[in-house]
Formats: structure tokens, C-alpha cells, sequence
């Protein structure tokens, strides 16, 4: 059993954690990893079978799951969440192609504005922006394809 505090979009949760074997309860949830290729894991979760692509990043990781990008970082409770010393930037959670470019330099945003679609994993994924701020730069190109870790946009406060 261990403490652990997850970070998803801002919010910080505390979670307890147990493991047996390849199963893994948190909170309510019971998780069962059956097997794992590559950057693909397929898990049982609360009974229900699913495919996901992840992707880990030191105390990161970031999957698809429901049609959604989830990026989650995880930290031992007690011990200070890692901040990245580029969080103003956008970067690409996964492989994928730029399929729309939604906004320019200088341009205001807030919390949440959509910045740039990607089609990774024959499905489209919206890059949001983290906080407020005016974009910086566009480090991408529409149809370009981008590598997970690649600044896509950068925002300033």
C-alpha cells in the first residue's frame, strides 16, 4: 500500500494505492493490467475491458481513454509535486499528425481554449491551453507530424 498524489488539469488528488500482483486498487476503482505491447496496455477496469495507448514521461503519463488525453502526474504523498521548468508550453502528448491550428502569436487565451488538433491513433485530440495567458509562438505546422514531448504552442502570462 502506498500514498500516492495525482495531478490531472490542474487538480491535485490524494490516492491510496494497493497492489496484488498485477491488479491495483484505488479508491473504489480495481484495475488489472492483462498485458502491455509497446506503448499499448489493455486493462481490465471495474470489470470493463479497455485498450490504451499511454505514453511515460519520468513522473508522468499520458493515455487515451473514453476519447480522451489524460495527462497525469504522479508524486509520492508528502513529497512536493515536480514542476517542469517549460509548463508554459503545449506539447504533444503522443504521435500524431497537426491537423488544425487554432490559434496565432499574440493572440489571447484563456483556460481550457482549444489551441491545436491532433490525429493520433485514428482519432482527433484536442491540445487545451493550461492556464490564461497570449500565445508566444506556434512551433508547428498543420499536416506536420509530431513527436510526444514537442512544444506545439507556447503561451506566456
Amino acid at each position: 500500500m502506498s500514498d500516492k498524489v495525482v495531478t490531472i488539469g490542474g487538480t491535485r488528488f490524494a490516492l491510496n494505492v494497493e497492489r496484488d500482483g498485477d491488479t491495483f486498487r484505488a479508491g473504489a476503482h480495481e484495475i488489472t493490467v492483462v498485458a502491455t505491447r509497446g506503448n499499448i496496455a489493455e486493462i481490465h477496469v471495474d470489470g470493463r475491458t479497455v485498450t490504451v495507448p499511454f505514453l511515460l514521461q519520468g513522473t508522468k503519463v499520458s493515455f487515451l481513454l473514453d476519447g480522451e488525453t489524460v495527462i497525469a502526474e504522479i508524486a509520492e504523498k508528502g513529497a512536493q509535486a515536480r514542476v517542469r521548468h517549460r509548463d508554459h508550453s503545449m506539447s504533444a502528448p503522443m504521435p500524431g499528425v497537426v491537423l488544425k491550428i487554432l490559434v496565432q502569436p499574440g493572440q489571447q487565451v484563456t483556460r481550457g481554449t482549444p489551441l491545436v488538433i491532433l490525429e493520433a491513433m485514428k482519432m482527433e485530440h484536442v491540445i487545451a491551453a493550461s492556464h490564461d495567458g497570449v500565445v508566444q509562438a506556434v512551433n508547428c505546422r498543420e499536416g506536420e507530424l509530431v513527436q510526444p514531448g514537442v512544444d506545439l504552442i507556447e503561451l506566456g502570462p
